[in-house]
């Protein structure tokens, strides 16, 4: 199991959580660390039940991903490409 692409799975997954939730594009969202994007979550809906407790989420996503991927990777900028101008 490669850990980058899971923790890039588990990126595009929080971060469409957090859009749908907020009613914007994830291109709207901040960068935020992955570790960051799991407590932000579950801040929005921890006291709902359609998310485990917080320590058996963080604990998860810590040994799926390992620390140093959930709390230093922070989300890929885009590449900006200057738009052409015609005269």
């Amino acid at each position: 199991m490669d850990k980058k692409i899971v923790a890039e799975k588990i990126r595009t997954l929080l971060e469409g959580r957090i859009a749908r939730l907020l009613g914007c594009d994830v291109g709207d969202l901040h960068s935020m660390k992955l570790g960051a994007l799991a407590h932000f979550l579950f801040l929005l809906i921890g006291d709902s039940e359609v998310m485990p407790g917080f320590n058996t989420a963080m604990a998860a996503l810590r040994d799926l991903v390992g620390v140093e991927l959930m709390w230093s990777v922070d989300k890929p900028e885009a590449a900006v490409t200057p738009k052409e101008i015609i005269n």
